[in-house]
């Protein structure tokens, strides 16, 4: 006389509940990673100059109205967001003309774009040689009530 088994329903609840949990322990999927940019650019520079393009003057140093100035240094992250370090009221001064307190930057076809906090963007020529970075910012109205003339930012790779 053959003898035939069959799974009683406590059986069948637990291989249930088994598989479950086998089923319900797989590894997550990691959350996916922000592309990470290489631009050259993406680096940490130190102001070192803030001159009048050709045919135009500055108006005062700039040392003169922030004696920080030259201490100042922004960080391209390659995240693309851009951080600052050293002197807060250079950051205040130059961020009236140029967006870089919470900005984020990008480099397309030899221009430097930046998007301020509000998504407002400016865009400059830019010159990127080994470890100098030279900004060019058209019209800038450097000194506040001044009248606004072309300057180079020029920068030194730290």
């Amino acid at each position: 006389m053959k003898k035939t088994y069959a799974l009683s329903k406590a059986s069948l609840l637990a291989m249930f509940m088994i598989l479950s949990v086998v089923f319900a322990c797989k590894d997550d999927d990691d959350e996916p990673t922000p592309p990470v940019n290489n631009d050259p650019i993406a680096a940490t520079w130190q102001l070192t100059a803030v001159a009048a393009a050709p045919g135009s003057t500055l108006p005062v140093d700039p040392a003169a109205l922030v004696s920080c100035i030259y201490s100042l240094k922004l960080t391209f992250k390659a995240d693309n967001t851009i951080g600052t370090a050293d002197c807060p009221t250079a950051v205040t001064l130059i961020n009236s003309v140029i967006p870089i307190d919470g900005a984020t930057w990008e480099v397309k076809d030899g221009n430097l774009t930046l998007k301020d906090k509000n998504n407002a963007s400016k865009t400059f020529k830019y010159t990127l040689n080994g470890s100098d970075l030279q900004i060019s910012v058209d019209d800038a109205a450097v000194i506040p009530g001044s009248p606004a003339i072309d300057v180079v930012l020029k920068f030194k790779k730290v």
